[in-house]
């Protein structure tokens, strides 16, 4: 796979003495999909498609009157939220991102908590129903406290790692015309300003007390 814009006159298979590689556009690593255009939005989209499989997988369980919604949630936590936030550390949400994945998540807890009837006429929750019966960080929310975390993990890195280079160093050349694309560390700078965290330094404080801010910082509002 060849990153960058300078993609022209590059064959579609080359050789390495007796192998023979094909040029993709796209591969999958360690379960995450990998785009020539670092597209997150295309790992979304897939974490979403199998999210929705195991869902459909469970319809007949989250249907049943003689299961309780607790269990239902319990189900929907342990069974389904994990394939969905599996790599979310890596993500660069835009605002469609995080409507897509607030539409899905609504879903199954509208599938879980069933439609509410009122005058005699049934109808679907709404949202800030959803999640006050949910009682717990809602998805978007979720992503966004497990990018912290594991920024404060590299944060506390070596400088001289590689990880921590990539993430804070910034490249030579100059960008391509247009609107920038969005950055990982923006996002994140971003959403620790919103919690009171204006120093990267910050992110680096004590494993246990980073964790705890954290956990307190699920029920923010808004993040």
């Amino acid at each position: 796979m060849i990153c960058g814009n300078k993609k022209k006159n590059v064959e579609n298979v080359f050789k390495v003495k007796h192998m023979t590689f094909e040029r993709v556009n796209s591969f999958k690593y360690l379960g995450t999909l990998i785009t020539t255009r670092n597209d997150t939005f295309a790992e979304i989209n897939n974490r979403v498609m199998l999210a929705n499989i195991r869902y459909f997988g469970m319809m007949n369980m989250l249907k049943a009157k003689n299961i309780n919604r607790k269990h239902k949630v319990t189900m929907y936590k342990t069974l389904i939220k994990p394939v969905l936030i599996y790599g979310v550390e890596t993500w660069v949400l835009s605002k469609v991102d995080e409507l897509h994945l607030g539409v899905f998540e609504r879903k199954i807890l509208r599938r879980i908590y069933g439609p509410v009837c009122e005058e005699a006429v049934w109808r679907s929750r709404y949202n800030e129903e959803l999640y006050r019966f949910y009682d717990e960080a809602d998805l978007v929310t979720t992503v966004k406290i497990t990018r912290l975390r594991w920024a404060g993990h590299v944060m506390r890195m070596q400088d001289n790692l590689p990880c921590k280079k990539i993430t804070l160093d910034k490249p030579e050349g100059r960008r391509q015309v247009g609107r920038p694309n969005l950055r990982w560390i923006d996002g994140v700078t971003k959403d620790a300003e919103k919690l009171g965290v204006r120093n990267r330094r910050a992110w680096a404080r004590d494993r246990d007390d980073w964790r705890q801010f954290l956990e307190s910082a699920k029920t923010v509002h808004g993040l």
